[in-house]
């Protein structure tokens, strides 16, 4: 209730609690299969081990409150787990967990997390990045003032404004695309060195390497999650940040796009409205308004994403030896959240580029504030040195007249044409190439070729 930024979303549901538990069952569930595959236990665990896979047969409040005596999570529903599997097969197990740790576990299911919330997040920004490449290359000429530092700057078109949202969503979806492809599998055992399955396999095959026997095992179960077999990363937590800031460029790359439509929805600019629902944007004691919620929600979830980046950084720089005291533990509810806000960041900003309403008058309006005197520079740049080539002006004051010229026309309320037609020498200028050079939509720069150009980089990833 104190979170509209993902409350009700799809990613509320892919990182519940729920979730992760289902998500640290998948694991050990995974853990018996590959054991299986790879003859280190009998086919016959397969059944006792299946009928305590689904999260919803456990307790999860007696869980969660039996948390703090281990200090994590996975201690009590390993307990719970165990007797399940034993109640359908006493003998089976012995084989759930075997050599295994609970940061194995934790990790692992965190990433699984990361996989399945992050694949939604990553559908739902291409459907967001294709709809605004369609609102680029609609108002690639759609001229409008552009902004800098607060102020009126040069006219842009607004199409030219959407590419740049295009080119941060499309890169940052583009870099957690690969993230997701590389998703690790973290399997070490207490310390790392897998020593309970090195003594095993010693034992057993005394001929072989046993790390290339441990190596062989733990890639079975890389596959049966969806995982890359990567080294071990018990004390490394790279993988962490990886994902960790991955997700929060999508979150901050939204975030800008949410800020220029804040800015353009003020009834003094009016150029641009979100998509409206019934019941959504009211205010309890203005009935007049109607509130921007969605990039709302969208700068809000930028502004605490933040705040769990920084304070997962914080954990992961508090990382000693081969597990953290502390530091470790720091890392699971900032990356879950983390995780969370990114796939509903997503959700909003799919369902605000599809209905964004553009409204190219008041863009043109909000243009013609300064008049002419927007485009003194222009016509200065333009005017000064040709004025500065005719014999009848002194070297060096062309430029000087050019500008004179103009502020005592804008000043006076004078046609600019026709005054700089009849005061600079005869000959000089027209009225008509003066009314040229002051139109605004001629004054864009490569707006519209750096639009076509930032929609072909991502079209066909977005398609």
């Amino acid at each position: 209730m104190l979170n509209p930024v993902w409350a009700g979303t799809r990613a509320a549901e892919l990182t519940s609690d729920t979730a992760f538990a289902q998500a640290m069952l998948d694991v050990e569930v995974g853990w018996c299969a590959a054991q299986v595959e790879f003859g280190t236990a009998p086919e016959s665990i397969t059944g006792a081990v299946a009928a305590a896979a689904d999260i919803d047969d456990y307790d999860l409040v007696a869980i969660a409150n039996a948390t703090p005596d281990g200090a994590n999570a996975l201690i009590p529903l390993l307990s719970a787990m165990r007797d399940k599997v034993a109640e359908a097969d006493p003998d089976a197990a012995v084989y759930v967990h075997r050599g295994a740790t609970s940061q194995d576990i934790i990790d692992t299911a965190l990433m699984l997390l990361a996989a399945r919330v992050g694949n939604h997040a990553l559908q739902q920004l291409k459907t967001s990045v294709h709809q605004l490449i369609n609102l680029a290359e609609q108002h690639a000429t759609t001229v409008m003032i552009g902004r800098s530092l607060d102020q009126h700057a040069q006219p842009i078109s607004f199409g030219y404004r959407v590419s740049q949202w295009v080119e941060a969503l499309g890169s940052a979806g583009q870099h957690l695309e690969t993230v997701l492809n590389n998703l690790p599998l973290q399997w070490g055992g207490a310390v790392g060195t897998s020593t309970w399955w090195v003594d095993y396999f010693r034992a057993e095959q005394p001929e072989t390497d046993p790390m290339a026997l441990v190596n062989h095992q733990r890639d079975l179960l890389a596959e049966q999650l969806g995982l890359v077999a990567a080294s071990v990363w018990h004390a490394n937590r790279i993988p962490v940040t990886t994902v960790a800031q991955s997700a929060f460029q999508v979150v901050a790359a939204a975030a800008k796009l949410a800020n220029d439509v804040l800015t353009a929805v003020q009834a003094e600019q009016a150029e641009l409205a979100e998509p409206t629902a019934p019941g959504r944007g009211g205010s309890s004691a203005m009935p007049h308004k109607n509130n921007p919620v969605l990039s709302i929600r969208l700068k809000t979830a930028a502004q605490v994403a933040a705040g769990d980046l920084n304070t997962l950084h914080t954990g992961i720089i508090a990382n000693t030896a081969e597990r953290a005291d502390g530091g470790w533990h720091t890392e699971w509810a900032a990356f879950r959240d983390l995780l969370r806000t990114t796939g509903a960041v997503t959700e909003i900003l799919a369902e605000l580029t599809a209905g964004l309403e553009v409204f190219p008058d008041a863009m043109r309006g909000n243009l013609e504030i300064h008049g002419n005197y927007l485009m003194l520079g222009r016509i200065t740049q333009w005017l000064g040195p040709v004025v500065e080539a005719h014999e009848d002006i002194p070297q060096g004051t062309g430029k000087q007249l050019v500008q004179e010229t103009c502020q005592q026309a804008i000043a006076n309320g004078d046609d600019l044409a026709e005054t700089l037609a009849a005061k600079l020498p005869e000959g000089v200028v027209s009225v008509s190439a003066v009314n040229k050079v002051l139109d605004p939509s001629g004054y864009m720069g490569g707006a519209a070729s750096i639009v076509a150009e930032v929609n072909s980089r991502y079209r066909k990833w977005s398609t």
